[in-house]
């Protein structure tokens, strides 16, 4: 491939007796560059292991273009058939593999990852304001703290001995306990991956890995006992061009667990997931953990992965025993993970279930030799009637299960969010009363001073016996941590009126809803309201994903459907009881269907199915089109596989794009760099890159020094052309690397005449509009095909979930004429569709 050879790299090899790779330029136009080298061995065998460990050690250091030259060699030396020599002169390449694209270098991530979002920056156009990038000072500072943090040495502690292997578990929670009878209690840091899940459109993927390390130099002495991770962390990560499995290594304290949230059988996403995808799947999570810790993928002692695991519902069927949360449990402990299995706090769901619930977590960790030390409460809101009396009675509840055992009391995690100011004083006051009845092993989630969404830190370590130097430690911590999040100021919606003081649900998040209701041309103010007429038709309890996530399409599709007026749950019933539809994702009806939840269902829920037949048989149909790991290339990493596995056709579809070099991964470590306003990171700016083989090792960290901008010679870089050429300059162990750009500014210019989507005529029968923006994955119908009521016309993804569009009743008996939208391909996304977008075209028959 073009480029420029600087010499060889790698290991000098005692049966390498001469070598020659001559440097210089290596271009289509110069003569082929040579080289050479001398193999000796004493036998065949031992000279194709030979030759194999050389393609793989010793490789040019080329400025350029990479190769797949050094593997398709390596693959010629490992291949059975040509080793025994079956493998004639004229057939060498003809059985063996050629990969399909070179490793990633370098230069290659920086010419085809980090250039392009230099110049033309991320999300460019979204964000609550998109035009509110970080000034100069905010990545300027970032860049100081970064470098200050390099220097700081985290504490170590018993968990840091745990998770290397070098201690029991027992010994780390009784480690726990001791700090927290000390300090009174303790606290779990939920930034930034809650914090800006519900006030920065969950953007906390390229900054985990910083907040990580200002949670294990400062929250660990000021008293904190764990990192909050995962769930839309992970989810909106990939969907941005991250990979969960990076983003999940990135969030691994050194001295305090992760906690990454896990919905039961949904995992990390919203497809549900059988039990012969999730075991593979949790034992690869397993795999990424314990290599990471103790350098190895074995998983024959507990590895230090302890997520949240939940059920929106609690659900729990007496007649069959069946709990999707215990079977999970379960799972996880057979993959020698630890899950912390979580209660999902309602005022609908009654002590007494809390009870049971116990009684049987306990039961289950018994069954795998363990005893149960950790138990959560979850709150996905906050609400009126969450009060320190009603969580005392919750946490009493449970530590009389344990007493009833003769167990030793747990440590119970308690999490929830603040829309009144007041959550932080409940808090403490909750803490006091667990003093009062002499119970110190309490751990309440929190977030920096005036975060806006969660616990104050500081209001609610007050009632704790924190010391001068924790306190000195607590301080700093915040002021780091907002420094941090102010970098993601695009996208910060903390001051929106969304929200009402007294809700009890986070919805999804307060970015995320006002982005969908822009989608949707939905006034924004309007979509908490939407949510509640929902939850009282559909009264899913509780707004936990993936149940949030179902009340939120609920919620939408009830505002844009015009046979539903006034916006009421009264009209609601009045449509669904008349046989109306609901423009709502099949995962939403399959939900429905479920009702996995302790609460009661209305004949609402029953009558909407029953008007949706054809769109929740297509649904159901879905799951049997799941990835296994029978669909898995052999080739995939640990860290590839709990990607595809956990996120389906999207995770084995990210993978490919590793390959390629199309994700956005190697920029998660590089945050101020990922933010920036395009065309405008400082000269002189350091930054690292994550650089990621796909080999099963672990990904390494390249360190970078962007010199500048300039423009490429020629007659094409003047100020008025429209090819203009932007040249980056970089330094990389000492060596400058130019990475060459058209200039987006000039080429907006040149497509300034360009088309977008065509609009539907409105008032045209026979032009069917977009209804529910998405990407168009197919149609379900061809040109010259008669529409019947009912049917599925395609099929779109919005909002994260496939969407099958029916064909309305009017548009029955009229026949397709065009079908002027592009599908997603293997090679390319579908065409993205906004409400007006023309769809189908029909005539009459």
């Amino acid at each position: 491939q073009a480029g420029n050879n600087l010499g060889m790299n790698g290991p000098r090899l005692d049966y390498i007796k001469s070598e020659l790779m001559a440097p210089g330029e290596i271009s289509f136009t110069s003569d082929p560059q040579l080289g050479k080298a001398v193999i000796t061995a004493d036998s065949w065998e031992e000279m194709c292991d030979n030759a194999a460990e050389y393609f793989r050690l010793r490789t040019p250091a080329v400025m350029g273009a990479a190769s797949t030259y050094a593997q398709t060699m390596y693959n010629l030396f490992t291949s059975p058939k040509f080793r025994a020599g079956k493998t004639a002169s004229n057939e060498t390449f003809a059985h063996i593999d050629i990969p399909d694209h070179p490793a990633r270098s370098v230069l290659t991530v920086l010419k085809e990852q980090v250039s392009p979002v230099i110049v033309n920056g991320y999300r460019k156009g979204e964000g609550i304001d998109p035009d509110r990038y970080p000034t100069k000072s905010v990545c300027a500072g970032l860049e100081e703290l970064t470098d200050k943090l390099a220097t700081s040495a985290p504490e170590t502690t018993t968990f840091t001995s745990f998770a290397r292997g070098e201690a029991t578990y027992e010994q780390y929670v009784g480690d726990l306990k001791l700090k927290l009878e000390k300090q009174g209690g303790g606290w779990v840091t939920v930034a930034p991956r809650d914090t800006c899940q519900q006030g920065n459109d969950s953007e906390s993927a390229a900054i985990s890995n910083i907040s990580r390390i200002n949670a294990e130099v400062w929250a660990q002495k000021a008293g904190c006992v764990g990192y909050e991770t995962g769930g839309a962390q992970y989810q909106a990560g990939l969907i941005r061009g991250f990979d969960p499995a990076s983003i999940l290594r990135l969030g691994l304290p050194y001295n305090m667990p992760a906690h990454s949230l896990q919905r039961s059988q949904y995992v990390n996403g919203l497809a549900e997931l059988t039990p012969e995808i999730r075991r593979p799947l949790f034992e690869s999570t397993a795999e990424i953990v314990a290599q990471h810790y103790r350098g190895a993928g074995g998983t024959d002692s507990w590895v230090p992965w302890q997520p949240y695991n939940f059920h929106a519902g609690n659900f729990y069927c007496e007649k069959t025993g069946y709990s999707p949360q215990d079977d999970t449990t379960l799972e996880l402990l057979d993959a020698k993970c630890l899950p912390m299995p979580n209660w999902v706090f309602s005022p609908k769901f009654p002590l007494d279930a809390l009870k049971k619930w116990t009684e049987r977590q306990i039961d289950i960790f018994e069954k795998k030799g363990l005893a149960l030390q950790q138990l959560r409460i979850k709150n996905p809101g906050q609400g009126v009637d969450w009060t320190a009396d009603t969580l005392w009675a919750h946490v009493d509840t449970i530590i009389q299960c344990f007493k009833a055992r003769g167990l030793p009391p747990p440590i119970v995690y308690i999490h929830n969010h603040d829309f009144n100011g007041m959550a932080p004083h409940t808090g403490a006051e909750l803490f006091r009363k667990a003093h009062q009845a002499n119970f110190h092993t309490l751990v309440i989630d929190a977030a920096p001073r005036k975060n806006g969404t969660h616990n104050d830190n500081t209001v609610l370590l007050s009632a704790l016996n924190l010391d001068a130097s924790q306190k000195e430690a607590l301080a700093e911590y915040n002021h780091n941590q907002q420094m941090i999040e102010n970098l993601i100021c695009r996208f910060d919606s903390r001051t929106s009126q969304m929200t009402p003081w007294d809700s009890d649900w986070a919805g999804g998040t307060e970015g995320s809803d006002i982005r969908i209701a822009k989608e949707y041309s939905l006034d924004v103010r309007k979509i908490n309201d939407a949510k509640e007429i929902a939850n009282e038709v559909f009264p899913l309890e509780r707004a936990v994903t993936p149940f949030s996530e179902y009340k939120l399409r609920l919620g939408i599709a009830i505002m844009i459907e015009p046979g539903i007026e006034p916006k009421s749950a009264d009209s609601v019933r009045k449509w669904v009881n008349g046989g109306g539809k609901l423009k709502v994702g099949g995962d939403v009806l399959v939900g429905l269907s479920r009702w996995e939840t302790l609460v009661p269902k209305t004949k609402e829920v029953d009558q909407l199915l029953k008007n949706m037949p054809e769109e929740l048989d297509a649904a159901l149909a879905q799951k049997a089109k799941l990835i296994g790991p029978s669909d898995l290339p052999a080739t995939l990493s640990a860290a590839q596989r709990h990607t595809a596995l956990g996120f389906q056709a999207k995770g084995l579809e990210f993978t490919k794009a590793q390959a390629k070099g199309t994700d956005l991964s190697p920029l998660l470590i590089a945050p101020e760099v990922l933010h920036s306003r395009p065309k405008s990171l400082r000269a002189g700016t350091k930054f690292q890159i994550l650089m990621d083989k796909l080999d099963g090792s672990l990904p390494k960290k390249e360190e970078i020094k962007f010199l500048g901008f300039g423009l490429a010679p020629g007659a094409a870089s003047g100020p008025d052309s429209l090819g203009r050429e932007l040249v980056l300059s970089f330094l990389h162990e000492g060596q400058k690397v130019e990475v060459q750009l058209p200039d987006p500014d000039a080429a907006a210019s040149a497509a300034a005449g360009a088309k977008g989507n065509r609009k539907a005529t409105p008032g045209n029968k026979m032009e069917v509009p977009t209804v529910v923006p998405g990407e168009m994955l197919s149609y379900a119908v061809k040109v010259g095909d008669k529409l019947t009521k009912g049917q599925i016309l395609c099929v779109l993804e919005s909002m994260k979930m496939e969407m099958k569009i029916p064909v309305p009743d009017e548009l029955d008996g009229l026949v397709v004429k065009a079908l002027p939208c592009q599908g997603r391909t293997k090679e390319a996304q579908g065409d993205i569709l906004a409400p007006g977008d023309l769809m189908v075209e029909l005539q009459e028959k």
